[in-house]
């Protein structure tokens, strides 16, 4: 019986889901595609409507508040879309 362990070889332990360094990385890369986003929506609107500064800063806290949100999910471990 052991030998048909050995000739399996070595158990090797399963892959672990997301390790920390990329999960810190698609954290970081969703909150500034956020902030990115929401700015460049608000910067658009300012051009189009000619309300500078009004909209590039309130679709920017906008994108910000949205790239916190994802990070709390990501952090929560909520990161399905069940809604």
């Amino acid at each position: 019986m052991e030998c048909e362990a050995y000739m399996e070889g070595p158990v090797t332990p399963p892959p672990t889901t997301t390790s920390g360094m990329s999960m810190a990385l698609r954290m970081s890369s969703d909150l500034v595609a956020a902030i990115f986003v929401g700015g460049g929506i608000g910067y658009l609107l300012d051009y189009w409507c000619g309300t500078q500064p009004w909209m590039t800063v309130i679709f920017f806290l906008f994108g910000t508040v949205a790239g916190f949100r994802n990070l709390y999910r990501i952090a929560m471990g909520s990161d399905q879309h069940n809604t």
